[in-house]
């Protein structure tokens, strides 16, 4: 009965429990974020558009995959069209992906990620290396992918408490 489930107070008093089930949580939405993801899809046509359509499926199949976990309150992925743009939406943070078609680049703006990208034809599933980086910066030549901005955007995503945690367990008054 002293237990209360709101977020005044932890239900389990224990910090080394709590820690082990915060870094199991956060573990359980990588795994999930990674295995929703597309692997082996190659980019799809050549324009700038045509990639950032495949990229933007590869996101959706994770969003997705995301949100079964998370619920409702999980990533919002927006794909508008003419032209094509691509917003993700977790609590406070955003990104969105906008094409330039003139120059054939991608920009990113939100959460550590702005610049100008280009897409990696050579890698295996969407990918995109930022231009705007100096070859001395630290993550350059590093590929941004869709797997990349679902973990970096739902960083902070912590699952729904199970249902069966709440009761009073095997021992009923």
């Amino acid at each position: 009965m002293g237990e209360v489930a709101s977020d005044e107070k932890p239900l389990n008093p224990n910090p080394i429990v709590a820690m082990a089930m915060r870094i199991r949580a956060r573990k359980d939405v990588e795994s999930a974020i990674e295995s929703g993801t597309p692997g082996a899809e190659a980019t799809a046509g050549t324009s700038a558009t045509e990639l950032l359509g495949s990229f933007a499926e590869a996101l959706s199949i994770g969003a997705r995959r995301l949100n079964s976990i998370l619920g409702k309150d999980g990533v919002r992925f927006v794909r508008l069209e003419s032209p094509l743009r691509v917003r993700l939406r977790f609590q406070e943070k955003r990104i969105s992906l906008d094409v330039d078609p003139q120059r054939q680049l991608i920009l990113i703006r939100g959460v550590g990620f702005d610049g100008e990208y280009q897409f990696d034809t050579g890698s295996a599933v969407p990918a995109l290396i930022n231009l705007s980086k100096l070859s001395t910066d630290a993550g350059y030549g590093d590929a941004v992918t869709p797997t990349t901005l679902l973990k970096t955007i739902a960083e902070d995503a912590q699952l729904p408490r199970p249902a069966h945690l709440d009761d009073l367990g095997p021992i009923k008054l």
